[in-house]
């Protein structure tokens, strides 16, 4: 087989093949979670948000302010389009446990946006390439803190004022 070098720092077609397995691997966790639901937790729905917020801060250090500000622009257009699309987010009970499920538009988005991003980091070196990565990232972060903000309205609409009641 052939040996590759990638933005990534994979080097062979072994190395190529785990973070290929990997990618696999958190597209299918997504998926399913989505299919069945996750527990809810305050911890749950802040996790993926939080990760991918610090991610984006992280790779704004050293940009110009001009990609600053087109990466900020595009995060919040993201966090508008997530407050919208959240609404279509559930919450609901199984077997006594509260459980939520991401809205399918905003998982489709997601998983669009990663497999995308992760293509280019995976495939390309050139720095003006990454920059649209790192746009798809920020945007990603947005949409996933809009649903987030979403979620944690609606349980406690639903189930917060319901344990306080009783």
């Amino acid at each position: 087989m052939q040996a590759i070098q990638t933005s990534l720092g994979v080097t062979g077609s072994s190395e190529a093949l785990i973070v290929l397995l990997f990618i696999i691997f958190i597209l299918a966790r997504r998926i399913m979670r989505q299919r069945n639901g996750t527990r809810y937790s305050i911890r749950s729905i802040l996790t993926t948000p939080i990760i991918y917020l610090i991610l984006t801060a992280l790779l704004m250090v050293g940009e110009s302010a001009n990609r600053i500000a087109v990466i900020v622009t595009l995060m919040l257009l993201g966090l508008a389009a997530g407050l919208i699309l959240g609404k279509r987010s559930d919450i609901f009970e199984k077997e006594g446990k509260v459980m939520y499920r991401r809205s399918t538009e905003v998982t489709f988005l997601w998983v669009i946006g990663y497999v995308i991003r992760v293509g280019i980091e995976f495939l390309s070196a050139s720095p003006a390439i990454i920059f649209y990565a790192d746009i798809l990232l920020a945007v990603s972060a947005g949409l996933l803190l809009g649903e987030t903000v979403v979620l944690y309205r609606n349980y406690n609409n639903k189930y917060k004022k319901k344990r306080t009641v009783t």
